[in-house]
């Protein structure tokens, strides 16, 4: 089967329908609580943060000179190469405040993801287990329920370190292209959808004790579904209200993903697929 991006994008819509299902109610309940609490806290922030970045904005689309004084030497960098270029390249400048207003979301998704994840964990991997359940007929390999938490706590730790460590590469790469602004941008997008999708196709592997890089092997056997289910996931948690209820979708989407697109013969849980009516 080739890879398709309209697959990666209906694997998130068909999570979102497998929500309604009865059997997986009990399963989404203290995830949307865990979301509802710390969007509440995290937007708080993001709104305290919009003036400053109003004001950026708006100096950036004058041609008027930044005010670099009180950022840090990364934020100064990032400034000053964008208001280079926008009085270089004036027709550009709409579009530069557009990139820095989709990264101010970008960050304000990612770490609402990040911390939402962790927490949240042990109950994902427990929805993922019924939506393979609920999908195929059989559950995954039964294990004891503490060493079930710790071990899921320590697998989003590996997929933490990860993603900062490559993330951090990235930045550095980003800073030093700072001046074209697109280039970070571009990477920004296709590493927070490979994230994305590492971090909610996973879950289904983990409950399976499947290693960390067979999981990087099968997403890689299909770019395309991969990154445009990660991508689709990652535009969603920018959203706020949105983002509540996205992490629970992206479990059951990722987990179906993986199931019906990505798994292969000699992959865990290999199985015939029980095609479901959505109720």
């Amino acid at each position: 089967m080739t890879s398709n991006p309209v697959h990666g994008v209906d694997a998130l819509i068909y999570g979102a329908k497998l929500l309604t299902r009865r059997e997986l109610r009990p399963f989404i309940i203290v995830p949307l609580l865990i979301n509802l609490v710390l969007f509440i806290a995290l937007t708080a922030v993001m709104l305290s943060q919009l003036g400053g970045l109003a004001d950026y904005l708006g100096s950036l689309l004058s041609h008027t000179p930044v005010d670099t004084q009180n950022m840090s030497w990364w934020e100064a960098t990032m400034a000053k190469g964008a208001a280079w270029a926008a009085n270089v390249f004036q027709w550009l400048a709409w579009l530069i405040a557009l990139a820095v207003l989709l990264l101010f979301f970008f960050v304000y998704g990612y770490v609402f993801a990040i911390i939402t994840n962790i927490i949240a964990a042990p109950f994902n991997g427990f929805l993922a287990e019924k939506v393979e359940e609920l999908l195929t007929g059989r559950p995954p390999p039964a294990e004891p329920l503490g060493r079930m938490i710790w071990r899921t706590l320590g697998r989003e730790l590996r997929k933490l370190r990860y993603f900062i460590g490559w993330g951090l590469v990235i930045l550095v790469v980003a800073l030093f292209t700072s001046w074209t602004v697109f280039i970070p941008a571009v990477m920004g997008a296709l590493w927070g959808a490979w994230c994305m999708a590492i971090q909610y196709v996973d879950y289904p592997l983990d409950n399976h004790q499947r290693p960390f890089d067979e999981l990087k092997n099968i997403l890689l056997r299909k770019k395309l579904t991969t990154l445009s289910f990660g991508g689709a996931v990652m535009l969603a948690k920018m959203v706020p209200v949105l983002n509540i209820f996205v992490m629970p979708a992206a479990v059951a989407g990722g987990t179906a993903l993986w199931i019906k697109r990505l798994r292969q013969q000699g992959d865990p849980g290999t199985g015939q697929v029980i095609e479901t009516q959505d109720q």
